[in-house]
């Protein structure tokens, strides 16, 4: 799962967080994992369109629950 991957704003379109999303996928690859999951807030079209476009799939078909881990 990457849960958060950020860019700073004057270091975007660089090719920067395209070449951290490779050495994450490869890194996972080699100890045997062949898919990865990711997180993005609905309201974030400029992260949408980064994953989009270094070939990301949006699953609408999931649901997303969070729980918080003190007592009630």
């Amino acid at each position: 799962m990457i849960h958060h991957l950020a860019v700073a704003t004057d270091r975007r379109r660089s090719g920067l967080g395209r070449r951290l999303v490779e050495a994450g996928l490869a890194a996972l690859h080699d100890q045997g994992i062949d898919k990865c999951h990711l997180m993005v807030f609905t309201g974030n079209t400029g992260g949408a369109a980064f994953w989009t476009g270094i070939g990301a799939t949006r699953r609408d078909e999931l649901a997303l629950y969070s729980m918080p881990t003190a007592p009630r």
